[in-house]
């Protein structure tokens, strides 16, 4: 634990993502001085109830490694996995307001904080690839805004680990069932589920006995950067 120091402010953040959540508390020259680990916070996954769920363990773990309390934080902000549209507002807003922080917030996308401190003038583009994925833009002026829905395969902008994952099982099927090359993902995924063979990982995987999600994406990139024409495909 940082022994904090009473007559500084303190800052929290927090990154609520669709798997982790991340909370840090820096003091007014930038010091990080506790931070949390939780998990999904993106109400699309978890609901309004586990989103709060999720801040509040963020929270007080990052308070009791700060050696902090709520009433010590000056300001603070959220980047919301989730938050893609202004109706979703006024529940986003009560979920933070629960946290009992007496000290004004500001929350927007989680692609937003990617933006600001990825880029030294503060514009740009930014694209967020994790579980999911999403896309946000300013130009110089914080005038114009550009933007995806931030809703995947729905609407064509698929590139986080849970759609790799869910194309890389379609291109293993079509190996099982000939309608494609075989590739070496087959084999590696069948190590991965712990499966039998080819056949018993298809049928595992459509009866939900072997659940595979967006985690197994790096199993994705060693396939490929092993020459593997199918893996190399499906990164590209």
């Amino acid at each position: 634990m940082v022994a904090p120091f009473f007559d500084m402010n303190y800052f929290l953040g927090a990154d609520l993502g669709a798997t982790k959540t991340h909370t840090l508390i820096v003091d007014e020259t930038g010091r990080a001085v506790g931070f949390g680990e939780s998990g999904s916070g993106n109400h699309e996954d978890v609901g309004y109830d586990g989103m709060l769920e999720t801040m509040q363990q963020g929270l007080e773990q990052a308070l009791q490694a700060a050696g902090l309390s709520r009433t010590d934080i000056t300001g603070a902000g959220f980047g919301v996995a989730g938050y893609d549209w202004p109706s979703e507002g006024p529940d986003t807003t009560a979920v933070i307001d629960k946290l009992g922080l007496n000290a004004p917030y500001i929350y927007v996308n989680d692609t937003v904080p990617g933006l600001v401190a990825g880029s030294e003038e503060g514009w740009g583009v930014v694209v967020v690839s994790g579980t999911g994925s999403n896309c946000r833009g300013w130009d110089r002026d914080h005038k114009r805004e550009g933007r995806v829905t931030g809703h995947g395969v729905m609407m064509g902008e698929g590139a986080g680990s849970s759609e790799l994952i869910h194309r890389t099982m379609q291109i293993v099927g079509y190996a099982w069932s000939q309608r494609g090359p075989m590739t070496a993902l087959a084999d590696a995924f069948v190590r991965y589920a712990g499966a039998k063979n080819l056949e018993d990982l298809i049928q595992g995987y459509t009866t939900y006995e072997y659940p595979i999600g967006a985690e197994a994406a790096p199993l994705v990139f060693r396939v490929a950067s092993e020459g593997d024409p199918v893996a190399r495909e499906l990164i590209h």
